[in-house]
């Protein structure tokens, strides 16, 4: 792979020799020495919610296939949990997005739509329950 910084040519887990960036780093100032300063990406909070949606649910899709001979969830919720794994691994737990080599992050993106996905159709369910437990009447509410 190509260093983001310098554009020499580097190993993807190791540090540039040219300029010592690494993958998940930012420059934010050129010394006049000629060196670069250099700081971690600012941590993802969502892509890493959305790959532990994704990891959970798979999860439980998994079980709830085993339990019920369901064939379709246990392949569905293999997938499902697989896709999470693989993404926390080449997201390295949510830290580093911009810095990702393409084919990394290609293969990280399944993982992180369907914990989007599942992220999105989770808010109403999640807004519904509190409602019931907070006792709002929901029926009958006028506008």
């Amino acid at each position: 792979m190509q260093c983001k910084n310098c554009g020499t040519r580097m190993d993807k887990r190791g540090v540039c020799e040219q300029c010592a960036w690494r993958v998940g780093w930012m420059p934010v100032a050129q010394n006049s020495d000629g060196t670069t300063m250099f700081i971690t990406e600012p941590r993802h909070k969502f892509i890493a919610t959305s790959v532990f949606m994704a990891t959970a649910v798979g999860i439980i899709a998994f079980i709830s296939g085993i339990t019920s001979g369901d064939a379709a969830s246990i392949i569905s919720g293999l997938l499902i949990t697989t896709a999470g794994i693989v993404a926390w691994v080449k997201t390295r737990l949510g830290k580093v997005w911009k810095g990702l080599p393409g084919d990394d992050k290609a293969v990280a993106v399944p993982g992180v739509a369907i914990g989007s996905a599942i992220a999105i159709l989770a808010i109403p369910i999640t807004l519904f329950c509190i409602a019931i437990l907070k006792g709002v009447n929901v029926r009958n509410v006028v506008s």
